[in-house]
């Protein structure tokens, strides 16, 4: 079976575990707090706080600080870029799974 998959094309920024289950979670909210995200993914602050910015850094998320109530508030969104990217990462890997069930 021949396969004109290219694993190249793969958007390593979406790819990894974390990531991609943080683009899942921000694609279905217009906004989230942070402490809500961080029980939606299942991983701890740091991991993603890193995750976060790494996503950010690509323009796939946009990252809100401010305070309420003199509490610090984190909001996440996803980006229209970073929503164009979730869909490609998407489209591609259900076009590789369509191919391999031939």
């Amino acid at each position: 079976m021949t396969s004109t998959f290219d694993h190249e094309k793969i958007d390593e920024i979406i790819h990894s575990r974390i990531r991609l289950a943080i683009m899942a979670a921000l694609a279905t909210v217009d906004q989230i707090d942070f402490t809500t995200l961080l029980k939606e993914v299942n991983t701890t602050k740091g991991n993603l706080s890193i995750h976060l910015t790494k996503l950010e850094e690509a323009g796939y998320v946009r990252i809100e600080k401010k305070f309420v109530n003199k509490k610090p508030l984190t909001l996440c969104s996803v980006t229209k870029r970073g929503s164009s990217a979730l869909h490609a990462y998407l489209d591609m890997v259900t076009a590789f799974a369509k191919t391999r069930s031939r």
